[in-house]
């Protein structure tokens, strides 16, 4: 079975040692317009070149054409100040393949950046090209001359992905005058500097306090033997420094690289200017007021940490958790994106790891471990018939224990602070618990819960926990049982728990044929979710999160009062509201919507897959199970059932599923939404943001509990 897993300075692989991209690179959109109103560095005089890459009007494609879409390659960021002299990419001569340039949106806030993203995901996304730049024809550093330079940049993390240079200081502004001279630079992991002509006699550290993901603004003035003033994000951080070059050093110039093999800081490129003399005081409090348009400082990262069983393996494999932590990115605006995880195995002595294949929340759910034994599990039930708050973490505990924290953790407390979700894609073999072991199983998952928060130090409102609706998973009452059990922990808001895939049984067994034409598959591995469908948990779940991240003031470059009220999915799908028994084979279905406003029922939800009512009895003792055979779309939120056979018994006695129990609907079998083609909010297009495959109708909700018909119309 080919598992991945990340940890620090490792790249993400698959068991073949490939890297992973989690999807094709998105499509274009046309930048969102900002509500900032200037200043900007035009209006100051004497401006001898501006380049701006926040809004894809200033820039170019290869042919020079001027770029119609974020996403798009970028050819030369265009000088906005009239003179020509565009900033174009630079890489070393001896990279005879370089990553291509892009706008890329929504980096600092709502405005965008040029860099160079590579497709292989590190420890953390964006992984960033380690040979890239941008190149100036020719700017005046020389200490003899009077200039003013303006520079805004944003790194996502440390260097990252380099043969032997992560942990080496980075380059912001370089010469290549003379033998070349790094003008400014700030620490890689080793440190927090921001230095001033690096390596020289006049080196200045302007500050030490520079955070590992951050955006910032430099002015840089030179005045002729008064020495170099220097603004950090508006505040004066150098006065009358020593310029060390020689009078005249006009010459090539680098941004964010020096010329070195690997020499990139791997940074994202937002905005300089340059004026070829020394702005006065009030011309520099003007050019303070044009930082405004950008969120500056320290930024976040959302690192998510994947606990479960084999199908959470599997979901890490396909690429889920990823994409989930990078549509949280997308919707709080932060800078960089991740999960936390490791399979079983990964290492030894002592065992660390959050995910191993068959082992439940606790050795309470029969028959692979029985109460009292002391092996395996997250979590050790005595067997003595105590309540589960007082229940102790088990081996799998002290394996999550070892992997996080103390001497032998392999998770750095940089990343380990970074963790902004748990992300429990886990029900397997909970689901053969039988039903009346409910209560029980509720107060395991909060005793896990508790113990995890725990151990990162963290409270209830602190660490959401992202959970999935029950997988189809062998017994019917038991998938049920759980089903009802996380419905009843996400409705207790204390819990701060979400659902961030409800409706799991529109998947397909994994590596099962499949036919994308009908909806039908065959064969397979019941037991596991095949990798499409987990991706896709994914990335619909990133809605859920992202809001529920944004509102619990998890939020970096956007802020929750930016969130649209409507046009977004909140719930990650339509839902059953009402159930109207119009016939004793007819049921019409009332369907409450989330981002969509109107119903689509494809290949086989046509047929009536999914759509069930148990004709009597209770999920606790089954009555008779009757399948539909056909639905049909009513109206934008009406679906008519027809059922195999007719109901026999009153409807206060009838209980209607989507789906019941282990029922496997399939990939593209569920009735959906038609979320894809809604026109959504400004500034919140995720398809044209992180592609196409974010766009997507979503899938009627499973049932939680089961609803009872009703003799009247909704």
């Amino acid at each position: 079975m080919g598992m991945l897993f990340n940890a620090p300075g490792s790249p993400l692989v698959s068991g073949s040692g490939k890297r992973i991209l989690t999807s094709t690179l998105p499509e274009g959109m046309t930048a969102p317009a900002g509500l900032f109103a200037g200043p900007y560095p035009s209006d100051i005089s004497g401006l001898s070149g501006w380049w701006d890459a926040g809004q894809i009007s200033g820039l170019v494609d290869m042919n020079g054409v001027p770029v119609a879409a974020s996403n798009s390659i970028v050819g030369a960021v265009k000088d906005k100040s009239g003179l020509g002299s565009a900033l174009t990419p630079y890489h070393i001569a001896s990279d005879s393949a370089p990553v291509a340039t892009l706008a890329v949106p929504r980096v600092n806030g709502f405005l965008g950046a040029v860099g160079a993203p590579d497709t292989s995901i590190l420890n953390y996304g964006p992984s960033l090209d380690p040979d890239w730049g941008l190149s100036h024809p020719g700017l005046e550093f020389g200490s003899g001359v009077a200039w003013t330079r303006y520079f805004v940049w944003t790194r996502p993390n440390w260097r990252q992905g380099t043969y032997y240079v992560n942990a080496q200081p980075i380059p912001l502004i370089h010469t290549t005058s003379g033998t070349g001279s790094t003008i400014l630079q700030t620490d890689s992991s080793e440190g927090n500097d921001l230095v001033l002509f690096p390596g020289t006699a006049s080196q200045t550290v302007l500050v030490s306090t520079l955070a590992r993901r951050h955006s910032h603004a430099v002015i840089l003035r030179n005045t002729p033997g008064g020495g170099i003033d220097v603004w950090l994000d508006g505040v004066q951080v150098a006065n009358a420094a020593s310029n060390p070059l020689p009078a005249s050093a006009k010459a090539e110039v680098l941004f964010l690289h020096d010329g070195t093999v690997q020499g990139s800081a791997q940074c994202w490129f937002h905005e300089a200017a340059s004026w070829e003399l020394a702005l006065s005081g009030a011309d520099i409090a003007t050019l303070i007021a044009a930082q405004g348009r950008w969120v500056l400082g320290a930024r976040r990262g959302v690192n998510l940490l994947v606990m479960g069983q084999s199908n959470a393996a599997w979901f890490i494999n396909a690429g889920g958790p990823l994409a989930l932590a990078q549509g949280v990115a997308w919707y709080t605006g932060s800078a960089a994106y991740a999960f936390t995880a490791a399979i079983s195995g990964s290492y030894i002595s002592p065992n660390r790891y959050s995910v191993i294949s068959g082992h439940p929340i606790s050795n309470s759910s029969p028959p692979l471990f029985p109460p009292g034994a002391g092996n395996g599990t997250f979590l050790t039930n005595p067997g003595d018939g105590s309540d589960p708050a007082g229940w102790s973490g088990g081996p799998d505990f002290a394996a999550l224990t070892d992997y996080l924290t103390g001497s032998s953790s392999v998770i750095s407390s940089t990343d380990e602070n970074d963790i902004a979700f748990l992300v429990w894609p886990w029900s397997e073999q909970d689901s053969t618990m039988p039903y009346s072991d409910k209560e029980l199983y509720k107060g395991t998952v909060l005793r896990l819960l508790a113990l995890t928060r725990g151990l990162l130090n963290r409270t209830a409102a602190q660490l959401p926990l992202l959970v999935w609706s029950a997988i189809p998973y062998e017994t019917n009452d038991g998938v049920q049982m759980v089903r009802e059990s996380m419905a009843d922990l996400v409705a207790d808001q204390t819990n701060n728990i979400i659902m961030f895939a409800p409706q799991t049984a529109d998947s397909n067994p994994l590596n099962s044929t499949y036919d994308a034409t009908t909806g039908l598959f065959s064969g397979g591995d019941p037991e596991h979710r095949d990798e499409p469908d987990l991706l896709r948990y994914g990335r619909f779940g990133a809605h859920a999160a992202g809001q529920l991240a944004l509102k619990n003031g998890l939020g970096d470059a956007i802020s929750a009062s930016s969130l649209p009220v409507f046009g977004l999915p909140t719930k990650g799908g339509p839902e059953i509201s009402h159930i109207y028994r119009a016939s004793d084979t007819e049921l019409i279905l009332t369907i409450s919507h989330d981002a969509g406003n109107d119903l689509i029922v494809p290949l086989q939800a046509a047929s009536g897959a999914g759509f069930a009512v148990m004709d009597g009895g209770s999920v606790a003792s089954p009555g008779v199970i009757i399948s539909a055979v056909a639905a049909t779309r009513i109206d934008a939120t009406h679906i008519s059932v027809a059922l195999s056979q007719a109901i026999t018994n009153p409807s206060s006695s009838v209980l209607f599923f989507y789906p019941y129990g282990s029922t496997q609907i399939g990939r593209g079998d569920a009735v959906t939404d038609n979320a894809a083609s809604i026109a959504v909010p400004a500034n919140w297009n995720i398809r044209q943001d992180l592609g196409s495959a974010w766009n997507a109708d979503l899938p009627l909700q499973a049932t939680s509990y089961p609803i009872i018909l009703s003799d009247s119309p909704a």
